[in-house]
């Protein structure tokens, strides 16, 4: 594994963090969320190490929306994203 490569998609995962801070609200469709942080990490140099999960209050982790995914952003949202370089 080079340690390079490890350094840069943290540092990419790190600014792509800080900008889903910035641009995620309440009622935002989570397909848009998803298709923002994704091409955040494309832009950036990187791609997605696995597609970004979003898990609304008491749901864990591992949700991806789907293409066709209507849900909006409400309550308590985690993000699960990866960066590959």
């Amino acid at each position: 594994m080079d340690k390079s490569k490890v350094l840069e998609a943290g540092k990419i995962a790190k600014q792509v963090k800080e900008f889903a801070k910035g641009f995620i609200k309440k009622d935002m469709p989570l397909l848009e969320i998803a298709e923002k942080i994704e091409d955040e990490i494309i832009k950036l140099g990187g791609k997605p190490a696995f597609p970004t999960n979003l898990s609304i209050n008491q749901i864990a982790a591992h949700f991806t929306p789907s293409h066709e995914d209507k849900t909006l952003a409400y309550g308590l949202l985690k993000v699960d994203l990866g960066v590959q370089i």
